[in-house]
């Protein structure tokens, strides 16, 4: 009797532990079930993730293809207002031109006339200065002396009680005058109010412009060329007379120089003790 309860509770176990096994199958089977539905949901929602950008892009390709088919048809109209526009253009340009070419054109002919009426003021000035200095009489002042008529070093100096030794000629010899180095082309200046009254040449100092500035002096420039001046002009103090020339054979040795004689009434007088 009681190995038949046994039996009883053992096949009773069996089935119990056969159903739980059975509910536990189940329910690992849901599990699976599951997470193969969440992997297939998710892959579905990725791929729906992809293709909504690409749809966007086809679209705005689309949207752009449209647009550039519009513009092509509007720029044939808007080409040929653009052409309008650049012919007025051109056309408003070439009048500007015009005005501004008349303008260019009266401005030069005041300027010519400006220009013509200074030059007309200098000469009537010159002419009025010569005037007044003929009128006035030249007048030499001892203490107000001589302008430097160039700038530079005495390379002979004035000498009628002693020699000088002259490197050219190899010889000591007396001098009239002085000798300022210059270089060949230096402007001359007239050293006081003058007239001139002579222009002559010689040998050894070449080219002269004698001029007169009253009160019995006399200035003598030499070894000069291209002349601005004429005999019987009166010139003032500071103007250009002439340049420099090449020196003459007798001054090879020493250079370009300018030769600068004074001479009261028939005596000549030392340069330096009359130059400021």
């Amino acid at each position: 009797m009681f190995e038949e309860k046994e039996s009883f509770w053992q096949k009773k176990g069996f089935y119990f532990s056969a159903c739980l096994l059975l509910v536990g199958v189940m329910a690992v089977g849901a599990i699976c079930y599951r997470q193969a539905n969440r992997k297939n949901t998710d892959k579905m929602m990725a791929d729906i993730a992809t293709e909504e950008p690409q749809e966007t892009e086809k679209a705005a390709a689309s949207e752009k293809e449209a647009v550039k088919a519009a513009n092509a048809q509007v720029t044939p109209k808007s080409t040929h207002n653009n052409d309008k526009k650049t012919s007025q253009q051109e056309k408003n340009t070439a009048q500007t031109k015009v005005e501004k070419t008349g303008n260019k054109t009266k401005n030069g002919q005041t300027s010519q006339r400006a220009t013509a009426k200074k030059s007309g003021v200098k000469k009537a000035k010159t002419k009025e200065t010569s005037a007044n200095i003929t009128q006035n009489k030249l007048s030499f002042n001892e203490e107000s002396g001589l302008l430097w008529p160039v700038t530079g070093k005495v390379l002979l100096k004035y000498s009628m009680t002693n020699t000088v030794f002259f490197k050219t000629l190899a010889q000591y010899k007396c001098n009239p005058g002085i000798m300022i180095a210059a270089k060949e082309g230096t402007e001359v200046k007239a050293a006081s109010d003058c007239k001139v009254t002579k222009i002559s040449k010689d040998d050894e100092h070449g080219t002269l412009i004698t001029t007169d500035i009253g009160d019995n002096y006399s200035v003598t420039y030499g070894q000069v060329d291209h002349l601005k001046v004429k005999k019987g002009d009166v010139v003032e103090e500071g103007k250009i007379i002439a340049t420099v020339a090449k020196p003459t054979k007798y001054f090879t040795k020493e250079g370009a120089n300018l030769y600068m004689q004074v001479t009261e009434g028939k005596n000549t007088v030392d340069p330096l003790f009359l130059l400021r």
